[in-house]
């Protein structure tokens, strides 16, 4: 059940993306819904970004920093697809090394 709130005498149901993370994964795990994959996309981009600049510190100013995010993204899109709600496991805990290693490999790939 949604809570409400009155703002200046007007009641307000929270939006969708105000929800628990939690109900958004299980809701996307039953649907498997575009829209709730986007969200969690989105959710969780700052640690595709934050690997990308830790690995990019690293490396000669050639490698362009948002190529190494793009490769992220879609180790993140992955670790989305991948996680297993059951386990019990924090889901940024679970994503990290998968970002780290579709960046990593994406640096393979350009030697």
């Amino acid at each position: 059940m949604a809570k409400t709130r009155h703002v200046v005498g007007v009641v307000q149901t929270p939006a969708a993306d105000e929800r628990p993370i939690e109900e958004v994964w299980v809701e996307y795990r039953k649907t498997g819904s575009e829209v709730l994959r986007n969200k969690l996309l989105e959710r969780y981009l700052s640690l595709v970004k934050y690997n990308a600049e830790r690995i990019h510190a690293k490396l000669p100013d050639e490698v362009d920093v948002e190529d190494l995010m793009s490769a992220g993204i879609f180790g993140l899109m992955d670790a989305i697809d991948a996680f297993d709600l059951d386990r019990g496991v924090k889901f940024e805990t679970y994503c990290a090394p998968r970002i780290r290693g579709a960046i990593l490999d994406e640096l393979r790939s350009m030697d």
